[in-house]
This record gives C-alpha cells, structure tokens and sequence, in this order.
C-alpha cells in the first residue's frame, strides 16, 4: 500500500488523474483497450476534469462505475450524471461508458442485466478508484449491510449484487470484492480531516479482521491487488 498524502484537493486530483492515464496508456498499450471502474459522490469532481483532459486513445476506454444509486439519469442523486457531466468531456467524450443502473424497477430485478452486461463489455476490471465515507464503507459496502456477506465474499462469482438496505434508503447496485479482487491496481481517493480520521480508525491493528464494521479495511488489508490511497489534509 503506497500512502499519497497532498495538501490540497487540487493538487491531488492532478496527481491522481496523471497515474491512473498512464497506467491507462501501459493497457492500451499491452493489451488493446482498458477497463476501468469510477465512484461517485463530490470528492472525485475535479479529479474527474483532470483525468478528462489527459492525452490517451479514448476510443480504446471502457469506464463503469464503482455503485450507483437506482435513481434516474436525471436525479442530481445520479453517479452516471456526474461521470457524464465531469469525465465525458473533452479528450474522453469518446471514452464507452457502461451505467450501472437498468430499465428494471430496482436493483434485484436489475441484477441479471447488470451482471452480464458487465461481463459482456468490460472483460476484466484494469483499475478501479475507490472512495470512502464517514462510516467507512466503500463502494456500497455498508456496515453490517445484509448484502455485505454477498459483496464481499471472494468466492462470489457474481460482479455485482444488488444493495436495498442502504442507510439513507436508496437502494443501490455495487460492484463486488469478487471482480476488484481481480483488479491490476486499486485506488482509494478521500479529502479532509474527517476522512483521515476515519481511516486512522480503519487502520487501528487491533481492529483489521472487524471488517463488518468498516468494510473499506477489505481493500485495506488483502494482498492480491496493489493498492494507492490518495488523500488530502
């Protein structure tokens, strides 16, 4: 795990959007195309710029998103919204974007579509970038969520599981531990003393196997992807 501590959130974003686009490049580069997974919320806006302007083959880009509220395209709740609003622009408009949120009526009707949808166009998942929330969850993974043992579960086939018991109601679609354990690289993006308080507690050793109480130390303490946390004071 590589510790990136900035002093603003401006510098960081720069910083983070110039790794991930020359990982990107290495892929494309290697392999044809790269497939990469997002997070929504207000933390990642500028990085998102940043990363819009970045010189790459576009074209050869698949993005996702990390989870995603079953909201429409229209709700200021979107993280689809955001990503079109703030990554699809400039030199990544022509970037494919794969929403993770259907037609169906929530996400457990709209699981089956999302999963082989997922397995159709992103192959396998290159990069992902993670946030983190005051409870220490990441991605949907909540605290003692009822989808937590299913998220989580590394022998889970599934790529992603539907989340209904999300704490402020809206029920929501995740990726899961069993596809970004497969991951080449794995970023985790957070800002501001709050944040950086709760990850001192993720990181508390006594705590590490607790895992249901702050299900970001998943990606914390495992071995199988590298992982960079991005941080600022």
């Amino acid at each position: 795990m590589i510790d990136n501590r900035f002093s603003s959130s401006s510098v960081l974003a720069r910083q983070l959007a110039d790794d991930l686009a020359g990982k990107m490049r290495e892929a494309i580069e290697a392999r044809g195309r790269v497939c990469i997974a997002v997070s929504g919320g207000s933390t990642p806006v500028k990085f998102f710029e940043e990363l819009s302007k970045r010189q790459l083959d576009w074209s050869k880009v698949r993005i996702t998103l990390v989870d995603e509220r079953w909201v429409d395209e229209e709700n200021a709740a979107s993280n689809a919204r955001l990503v079109r609003e703030h990554l699809l622009q400039n030199e990544a408009s022509q970037a494919y974007f794969l929403p993770l949120k259907n037609k169906s009526a929530d996400p457990v009707n709209g699981f089956m579509e999302c999963e082989n949808k997922l397995h159709e166009l992103m192959v396998r998942l290159d990069f992902a970038v993670l946030g983190m929330g005051n409870d220490g969850h990441t991605a949907s993974w909540f605290p003692e969520s009822s989808a937590l043992s299913k998220c989580l579960d590394e022998g889970n086939a599934a790529w992603c599981s539907p989340v209904t018991d999300e704490p402020t109601g809206l029920a929501r679609m995740t990726l899961t531990w069993g596809l970004l354990s497969a991951c080449r690289h794995l970023y985790l993006h957070f800002e501001g003393d709050e944040k950086n308080t709760v990850f001192a507690q993720a990181g508390i050793e006594s705590e590490h196997q607790n895992i249901s109480a702050m299900p970001v130390r998943t990606v914390l303490y495992q071995s199988q992807v590298p992982l960079s946390i991005y941080r600022s004071e």
